[in-house]
């Protein structure tokens, strides 16, 4: 006769009388399962781990010296693909990424050094927070907006179109005479408009106490008396000869003579060691003072201090003619025939 007592057992008590150590089938594969899914997790966050590695790799740059330029309206995407066109990273993103994971602010404009970065955390911390490199160029008194643009872009990685366009006023003249000739710490691949802004802030620091007074003085307005300033930087070789220059300048235009400044006229036509022909002199050109009565529409060049205190503070003389000699020093006569005495005298290999 059967035992009937096994099929009274409830399941847990089925269970329970199982040997000990053995599991149910059901319970078996579960366990499997759970292994099988956390091998598959370690698997794939391992190739995860790989590949951001190796996504945020550093090759070291081709010189401890090299570098990369941030400019106006860069992106961070655009400063990542020129890394890895440097062959610095994996991928064209990869420095965008890591920025996002850092939470990055805005990136600064500038040239900076990114030679010695080793890690990706290296980048980030030259190009978020770095210093971007400067550079300190020195502007010639008398230099154009012309030359200073050149002058820029060779030292400081700005190109000239740039500060050209960026060197003018709200009518689109040329800020001729109102950047002031000095020495600048600018940021190397900088923005133009920066570095034209200071110049200007520069020459309203200089510019004497009485400069509209001056100009009032001799009637004209505070951009001729620049105009006139330039005229002295061009025409003046040494400091103690500008004042009586610009005597000379306004005792002229009081007495309604031509200027007939070779200053005026070099500001559009090169001269030739200094001189010009006969038909150069009546080139049509408002800058050409030998031919048009006045000043020049806008200042020649960008005047130094010197040149500025002379325009401002010209001493009343009565002389009308001036000739520089040989050595650059200049002498100045009341009349015309004391002029052509001198022509004669050192232009003739007198001194």
């Amino acid at each position: 006769m059967m035992n009937t007592d096994d099929e009274d057992k409830t399941p847990a008590e089925s269970a329970a009388a199982e040997p000990a150590g053995r599991e149910t089938p059901r319970r078996s594969r579960g366990r499997r399962v759970l292994v099988a899914v956390l091998c598959v997790v370690t698997v794939l966050i391992g190739a995860g781990c790989v590949t951001w590695y190796s996504l945020m790799r550093v090759a070291p740059a081709s010189s401890p010296d090299a570098y990369v330029d941030i400019r106006a309206g860069d992106a961070v995407s655009d400063i990542s693909a020129r890394l890895h066109a440097m062959g610095m990273t994996t991928n064209d993103r990869s420095l965008g990424w890591y920025w996002r994971l850092k939470g990055g602010g805005s990136l600064r404009e500038g040239r900076y050094v990114v030679g010695g970065a080793a890690s990706m955390a290296d980048l980030y911390q030259i190009l978020a927070v770095g210093q971007p490199l400067t550079v300190r160029v020195t502007f010639p008194e008398g230099y154009t907006v012309q030359q200073m643009a050149a002058r820029l872009a060779e030292q400081a990685g700005i190109p000239a179109r740039d500060f050209m366009a960026a060197a003018v006023d709200g009518r689109g003249v040329l800020l001729e005479g109102q950047l002031f000739p000095d020495t600048y710490d600018v940021l190397y691949a900088g923005e133009a408009a920066a570095v034209v802004a200071r110049m200007q802030r520069r020459l309203d620091e200089v510019l004497p106490s009485d400069w509209q007074a001056a100009a009032t003085r001799h009637g004209l307005t505070t951009d001729q008396l620049l105009t006139v300033a330039s005229i002295v930087e061009r025409e003046a070789k040494f400091d103690a000869d500008r004042p009586l220059v610009a005597s000379v300048i306004y005792n002229r235009l009081r007495a309604g003579m031509l200027l007939q400044m070779d200053a005026t006229l070099g500001y559009v036509l090169p001269s030739h060691d200094g001189f010009y022909t006969g038909d150069e002199l009546t080139f049509d050109s408002p800058y050409n003072t030998y031919v048009h009565a006045g000043l020049p529409p806008t200042p020649i060049c960008n005047p130094g201090l010197a040149s500025i205190e002379a325009a401002a503070h010209a001493p009343q003389t009565s002389y009308l003619y001036f000739l520089a000699r040989p050595d650059g020093h200049c002498v100045f006569v009341r009349t015309y025939a004391e002029h052509e005495r001198n022509i004669r005298l050192y232009l003739s290999g007198g001194s």
